[in-house]
């Protein structure tokens, strides 16, 4: 009873915030898409926070970490704390410029800008087919909690938290997703750091877990270092690309803010990683039968009903700030860079808003869909990230070398993004990464079309340029 009241008293804060924020967010389609560029350090930085964390994720970090030990979970996380990183030091200044000088809203807007419009269509499948795996992950993650708290089946939990995602989405948009997180951060933080600290505590500490877990369970490399070190770089590497920080950018008051607020975002994560892993190595010693999905919260719930409730409103929280945000990237995303670029340009900001929301309901339930029949919740997220990096990659080196043109970028991340996606959905072929071959693919395409530019500068970099002089 007492986590009921913990959880259903956090749902009606979150729709209160929603609520709130409704007006504000149906004035216009950039205020409902990235907060009208109303968002400080601290906002940028919870949002992010809240992101990247998200209730999958800790879910299937303790799972992974059930399974095989801290390699095996906190990599996903810590590659999107040293994404953060490396965003601040190579791109940040580039989609601000963006969305400066051209009034971009999307990652898709922003390489229409650098590439061309082919690159932008590409974008457009790319993000698309990322966020919905990421977001496929989200409702099945909070059934896991809800259900067996609520005596209601998993499947019908599943559609009921969807429907209140689409919901909470609709109502909100980016500025109630942005204020929630902040309220959200805290309690995930606190909150998984309180029942981790209980979890070792009620093994016997630190050194029972030592004595009786594998020693490989305590390495950080693992024992497959090229997996985890795809994971970690083909994480970073492709939150060059992440929708979710440039929402944040393209949001944020400054390029001050902006910066200071993902920087901050990296580093929380990094400390936070530890967490529930330890939770599911606890789990191992404690319940050593159970299935490793449940790892989480029925070690929590073996510690007593506060800790209960408590871990549930930190999962409750990761996923409700996440879910309704990755919804309203992809409805961006389709709306400005599909509806009004390629069907109606003409569209009036009402026609876009409510091609909005049937976007946000439509992918609601189809990525519901595809995540009750998901195998690992974590892995489907690493193989999203492993994809759209390489577009992240095609960014990097355009930066670097002002000869990468429209056709190399196209070319570069059609056969590299194909190559990668295909590697995932088939199962990571003779045990390789989808970083890996995609990578491969996308640099040997790249680099013989851009030396066949005959421009020093191509006409892409000289906009990006001009952006940075105003």
């Amino acid at each position: 009873m007492i986590q009921i009241i913990m959880i259903v008293t956090y749902m009606a804060l979150t729709a209160i915030v929603s609520l709130i924020s409704a007006r504000h967010a149906r004035k216009s389609t950039q205020s409902f898409y990235v907060a009208g560029g109303s968002m400080g350090m601290i906002v940028v930085a919870a949002l992010l926070f809240s992101e990247i964390i998200a209730g999958s994720g800790t879910i299937g970090n303790a799972q992974n970490a059930f399974n095989g030990g801290l390699s095996n979970a906190v990599w996903a996380n810590w590659g999107m704390a040293l994404g953060c990183f490396l965003v601040v030091f190579t791109v940040a200044k580039f989609y601000r410029a963006m969305a400066t000088k051209y009034g971009a809203v999307t990652i898709p807007q922003a390489y229409a800008v650098m590439f061309g419009p082919g690159v932008r269509v590409l974008m457009v499948f790319i993000v698309a087919l990322a966020y919905i795996i990421m977001y496929s992950t989200q409702a099945p993650a909070a059934a896991t909690i809800l259900g067996p708290l609520l005596g209601i089946d998993r499947a019908l939990i599943t559609w009921l938290i969807t429907i209140f995602f689409i919901v909470v989405a609709i109502t909100g948009g980016m500025l109630g997703a942005s204020w929630i997180g902040v309220v959200h951060t805290a309690v995930m933080f606190f909150g998984v750091a309180i029942v981790s600290i209980g979890s070792v505590k009620s093994v016997g500490g630190m050194s029972v877990l030592k004595a009786e877990l594998p020693e490989y369970y305590f390495s950080i490399i693992g024992p497959d270092p090229m997996t985890t070190i795809a994971n970690a770089l083909g994480t970073a590497i492709s939150f060059l690309a992440s929708s979710n920080v440039t929402t944040a950018l393209f949001g944020s008051k400054s390029q001050k803010s902006a910066n200071r607020g993902v920087f901050l975002a990296g580093l929380l994560v990094i400390p936070f990683a530890l967490m529930p892993a330890f939770v599911g190595m606890s789990a191992k010693i404690a319940m050593p039968d159970i299935s490793s999905s449940n790892a989480l919260f029925l070690m929590a719930r073996s510690l007593g009903p506060w800790m209960s409730g408590i871990l549930s409103m930190a999962i409750i929280a990761a996923i409700w700030s996440t879910a309704p945000t990755l919804l309203i990237i992809i409805s961006a995303t389709l709306t400005k860079d599909f509806y009004v670029a390629r069907i109606k340009p003409n569209a009036s900001e009402k026609q876009q808003l409510y091609f909005s929301y049937i976007v946000i309901a439509v992918t609601g339930v189809l990525g519901t869909w595809m995540g009750i029949n998901a195998r690992s919740i974590l892995n489907n997220m690493l193989g999203a990230f492993q994809i759209r990096s390489i577009v992240g990659v095609v960014l990097l080196v355009a930066l670097a070398w002002p000869r990468v043109n429209s056709r190399s970028a196209f070319w570069s991340m059609l056969c590299g993004g194909a190559v990668s996606a295909f590697w995932f959905f088939t199962g990571s072929p003779f045990g390789i990464a989808p970083l890996w071959p995609g990578t491969f693919v996308g640099i040997a395409v790249l680099i013989p079309l851009t030396l066949m530019n005959k421009e020093k500068i191509s006409e892409g970099y000289q906009k990006y340029l001009d952006a940075l002089k105003d």
